[in-house]
């Protein structure tokens, strides 16, 4: 089996979907003109009865979300093999 981490900056629970999401807005909102500023967001609802939902904010068609969404899926991923048990 392989196991990969994933490191988090979490302040509020991980499991509190809502307070995630609250907190990501909050990061997004705090943005100065200095920083890298968010220029779009990607996310996936899953629900307890297996329903996938994709919603997408900001700068991004269907093609770009498939990029971000890739492009997580490999950030995800990278450590798998370094990380063997």
């Amino acid at each position: 089996m392989k196991l990969s981490v994933v490191e988090t900056i979490y302040e509020t629970n991980a499991s509190d979907v809502a307070g995630m999401l609250r907190q990501s807005a909050d990061s997004i909102e705090s943005e100065t003109e200095d920083d890298d500023r968010t220029r779009a967001m990607v996310g996936v609802q899953l629900t307890e009865g297996g329903v996938i939902a994709i919603y997408g904010w900001g700068a991004l068609d269907r093609f770009v979300a498939i990029g971000v969404l890739q492009s997580a899926i490999t950030k995800l991923t990278d450590g798998v093999q370094e990380h063997e048990v």
